[in-house]
């Protein structure tokens, strides 16, 4: 076998696995797990052809992915998607307003930074509302269109050792089309508090 053909097939080993590893917006199965120690196979094979270095890559390669968490290896990208509307928000405003908006999304996974699984949708508020929240009530009610299971979760994620809320949480929504609510309230500093009217969206997971 000449060199570019051992290349070629290399090439094409490592595209598939990095196709795989990397793209698949999908949960882990036992199919593709025993195609993946298939392709490890071929790719030692392969490296052995090539030079004592590259078997040594290959190994080294190899034996660092059992140390990557599963989640990480469904690596993504996706982007917020936004509710219907901005929610009117009472009780706080800016620039002596009594009434603000607070801008609602959803980001659904895998997506590496926040880290979002697959099947899974991360709700977030943003106040317009300058000031660092101190408490929350705010709350999400969601059912999923396609499954029909739904719930109601309190956005209760909070800054480490510091405890200041975050107005997210990560919810295993399952795939399919979810229709979602977003109210509440939120506390600040001087004893305001604003209300978060319901606002309302479909999302895609």
């Amino acid at each position: 076998m000449t060199r570019s053909t051992v290349f070629r097939r290399a090439a094409i080993v490592l595209a598939s696995a990095a196709a795989f590893g990397m793209l698949s917006s999908g949960p882990a199965s036992a199919a593709p797990v025993a195609d993946f120690a298939k392709g490890a196979a071929e790719l030692q094979a392969l490296a052995t052809e090539v030079s004592p270095a590259a078997t040594a890559a290959v190994d080294a390669l190899l034996g660092a992915s059992v140390f990557i968490p599963k989640d990480v290896l469904e690596v993504g990208l996706t982007t917020p998607q936004d509710f219907m509307y901005p929610s009117p928000t009472l009780g706080c405003g800016v620039a002596d307003k009594p009434a603000t908006v607070t801008l609602a999304s959803a980001q659904g996974g895998p997506n590496l930074f926040p880290q979002i699984t697959a099947n899974q949708l991360r709700f977030q508020a943003i106040p317009a509302y300058v000031a660092i929240p101190q408490t929350s009530d705010l709350s999400v009610a969601w059912i999923n269109l396609t499954t029909f299971q739904g719930g109601i979760v309190k956005l209760d994620d909070t800054l480490p050792i510091i405890n200041t809320p975050l107005l997210s949480k990560i919810v295993d929504t399952g795939k399919g089309t979810v229709l979602a609510t977003m109210f509440g309230t939120v506390g600040y500093a001087d004893s305001v508090t604003c209300t978060v009217v319901p606002t309302v969206g479909t999302f895609t997971v």
